[in-house]
């Protein structure tokens, strides 16, 4: 069985975001190196992704390939960011829970950058 996996984003380096986090994330996807991709904007990436709309057109083209997209409401709810994060189509909810059970999922991998 092939594993899933799960990259958390919680940088707002340019240099990571353009170069490593979303181009990743995307052929992961339409290469199938993974069974399922997930992306969780966790904390400063949100402010990011409400601030450049390079970005937001980035995570709207992941979400139209196919990444299931999330963002922490919490994050989202402190920095202003739900209302646009959802406009993108971002799944908004609390996510400690569900990023703890992926942790444990054997099944899963989880990186964070």
């Amino acid at each position: 069985m092939m594993k899933k996996l799960l990259v958390v984003w919680k940088s707002d380096n340019d240099i990571d975001i353009h170069s490593f986090i979303v181009p990743y994330v995307y052929n992961s996807k339409i290469n199938a190196w993974f069974s399922d991709i997930e992306l969780l904007i966790w904390g400063v990436s949100q402010h990011k992704v409400t601030e450049e709309p390079s970005i937001q057109e980035k995570v709207k083209n992941l979400i139209k390939n196919g990444v299931k997209v999330y963002a922490c409401k919490f994050c989202a709810d402190n920095v202003g960011a739900t209302e646009l994060l959802e406009s993108l189509g971002v799944n908004v909810m609390y996510t400690g829970v569900f990023l703890s059970d992926k942790m444990k999922d054997p099944d899963t991998e989880v990186i964070s950058i």
